[in-house]
């Protein structure tokens, strides 16, 4: 049988996603506030997860941790490149560089050792000028490493974040968007573009709105010019919501976008024409600055609209506290819920 790896929520049905979803519901329900194993969750004693961070990571770290912990398995994480070698992705490349390991030995090394691997490696993610992205956004959106590891795999291999999308975070906010709404299918979605002092990456919005859309959202994309996201991901979104009588639709018009609103996503995305230029020239223009704050005012355009972001968030900047800090606000729900989509998700990959 085919590995079935977790690399973007297009590679799935929506049902399936939703199926995810239902579990990640009822394992909640068992798991939540009592400690120690989770009730109904598969043994995954002696079952192991790999995990590899190019990047930064709070959220996607704790949730993979604890969840394996929670069902009795266990993690191996590693920082490429200080707890490893540097590896290459490249087929038929001479390895006279810097890179001292080719996924082609690393794949069935790591799945002869372990039951899973976790992967996440975003160019964009990066913490200083001399190790940003230097290639377009075409070519990065390609996420070559990771494609190259599943294909050398014979365990699944799940996607942590990469260039183009941020699945795990998708189901996440599919299962806070269950939980918010109960029926989120029909009701309007906004996925607004907030301004940030350096360029981010595109995959944790792109995930955001694929995550609407297959729960058959009525989504508006709101951006300034030039800001929009990657056309094929939106044209595969719209065609997902639609099949599920949901609808999506692009503007650069606050108020209309937030009138009627019943969830507000926020998350800023660096252009996609300046995607592998440095942070300092890519990012956005000052001039956006304080129209693109999601304040007491944009939400009080809603109708009584949650407030959604993927965190970290930055306040004064992303959003205002009083947002942050209103009842109306579901980013910490939202964040718990990686945890429960991820043991979900593990349960699913690795529990039969």
């Amino acid at each position: 049988m085919a590995v079935r790896h977790f690399l973007s929520s297009l590679d799935f049905e929506s049902a399936e996603l939703a199926a995810l979803v239902e579990s990640a519901l009822t394992l909640k329900h068992a798991g939540r506030g009592r400690g120690g194993l989770i009730s109904g969750a598969p043994d995954l004693a002696g079952r192991v997860l790999a995990l590899l961070f190019f990047n930064p990571s709070l959220r996607t770290r704790v949730s993979c941790e604890s969840a394996m912990a929670r069902m009795g398995g266990s993690t191996c994480q590693l920082s490429p490149g200080r707890d490893t070698w540097r590896f290459e992705d490249r087929p038929g490349v001479v390895m006279d560089g810097d890179t001292q390991e080719h996924v082609a030995e690393l794949a069935p090394v790591l799945a002869s050792m372990c039951d899973a691997v976790g992967i996440r490696k975003a160019e964009l993610l990066t913490q200083d000028r001399a190790s940003s992205a230097s290639a377009s956004y075409a070519d990065l959106a390609r996420d070559e490493f990771l494609q190259a590891f599943a294909r050398h795999s014979e365990v699944p291999v799940i996607n942590l974040e990469s260039n183009s999308c941020h699945p795990c975070q998708g189901l996440a906010d599919m299962l806070t968007l269950r939980e918010l709404l109960e029926e989120p299918a029909g009701e309007p979605f906004v996925l607004s573009w907030a301004w940030h002092p350096k360029a981010l990456p595109v995959a944790t919005p792109h995930s955001q709105l694929l995550a609407a859309a297959d729960s058959g959202m009525r989504i508006t994309v709101l951006a300034p010019e030039g800001y929009g996201l990657a056309p094929d991901v939106v044209r595969q979104a719209r065609e997902r919501a639609e099949a599920l009588g949901g609808s999506l639709v692009e503007t650069q018009n606050p108020e209309a976008a937030l009138k009627g609103a019943r969830i507000v996503c926020a998350k800023s995305w660096g252009r996609l024409d300046a995607y592998g230029q440095s942070p300092e020239e890519a990012r956005p223009a000052d001039r956006l600055r304080g129209a693109w704050i999601i304040d007491e005012a944009k939400m009080a355009r809603t109708d009584g609209a949650r407030f959604m972001h993927c965190l970290p968030v930055r306040r004064g900047v992303v959003a205002t506290s009083g947002v942050l800090d209103s009842p109306l606000s579901a980013v910490v729900q939202q964040a718990e819920n990686r945890l429960w989509s991820t043991t979900a998700l593990l349960a699913d990959r690795l529990g039969g």
